[in-house]
């Protein structure tokens, strides 16, 4: 759950600071999304009736490190990526884009502890499991869930400057624009770089 309400809080602070970011949150097949915490996520519609967007946003599932994608699964990711103008996964999503073909040949990270499983399942995809989150050209992947907000703030940095990026996290956050360090605790933050104005649609499952 917190793959889809940390990055979306992110940009939903964004806008107060001059952002205008549009959240759509998207499934496969329309249908409301439960949470492994069984907390139902209502969703806008489906993927394939949503129009292009600027950032596709792929939310984690702790089902998939342990079983194959489903091809449909794989499709909702691929036939949107396609005409989206940068493409992202938070923590165990990164599982979603490799079995759509969306890794092939890049850099990518996903949380530490599965790493080796994405890297043993799609040996052509580079995993950094070190990194807290990996751009490679317009793809983007980011470590566990706090990392997907520090791929959201460096999105927002990306677009709007690191003046609202700083200002977007609640007063009431933790979080710093910046980490480094090991696996376990501190990561290393890959190919951050400023950008453009973007809306969010999230596929969920």
């Amino acid at each position: 759950m917190l793959d889809v309400a940390g990055p979306a809080e992110v940009f939903k602070e964004a806008n107060r600071f001059g952002a205008d970011y549009r959240i759509v949150l998207l499934s496969p097949t329309g249908a409301d999304v439960t949470s492994n915490l069984g907390v139902r996520i209502a969703v806008d519609g489906a993927v394939s009736s949503a129009p292009a967007s600027d950032t596709l946003l792929v939310a984690g599932s702790d089902r998939y490190p342990r079983a194959g994608v489903p091809a449909d699964l794989a499709d909702a990711a691929r036939i949107p990526a396609a005409v989206a103008g940068r493409v992202a996964s938070i923590c165990t999503g990164a599982f979603v884009l490799a079995a759509a073909g969306l890794l092939d040949g890049k850099r990518a990270t996903t949380h530490w502890q599965v790493a080796h499983e994405l890297a043993a399942r799609h040996p052509t995809c580079r995993v950094e499991p070190d990194a807290i989150y990996v751009r490679d050209g317009t793809t983007y992947t980011s470590a566990g869930v706090t990392a997907g907000i520090d791929l959201a703030l460096a999105l927002v940095e990306e677009d709007q400057g690191p003046g609202v990026a700083r200002r977007s996290p609640a007063p009431w956050w933790c979080t710093c624009s910046v980490r480094a360090g090991s696996r376990s605790s501190r990561h290393r933050c890959r190919d951050h770089r400023p950008g453009r104005r973007l809306s969010v649609r999230s596929p969920t499952w």
